[in-house]
């Protein structure tokens, strides 16, 4: 079974970094990112939705949003937030 990356691929997208994957198994994905300020290695928890970075943990809705860990319901970001999303990332 192959694990699922949309959520993973949307916040890359929101934040404007590419990645180059390195190993992608159903429990866990690992890369490279390349951001602003270089190359930065993670690893990503599929199931958890959980991004890895050296420096710090973030978790992730199935739409790609930032969570915050203590409110489970900022999880699902509203229609407004993700029409500005799009607009910013897509030009529309």
């Amino acid at each position: 079974m192959r694990p699922n990356v949309k959520p993973l691929t949307h916040w890359l997208i929101y934040k404007g970094y590419t990645v180059r994957f390195q190993e992608r198994r159903p429990e866990q994905v690992t890369g490279v990112l390349t951001t602003p300020e270089g190359q930065v290695p993670f690893q990503y928890d599929p199931q958890r939705r959980v991004i890895h970075l050296p420096d710090q943990r973030i978790l992730i809705n199935a739409y790609g949003w930032e969570v915050d860990e203590d409110d489970p319901e900022a999880a699902t970001p509203s229609a407004e937030d993700h029409d500005a999303a799009g607009d910013k990332n897509h030009g529309h």
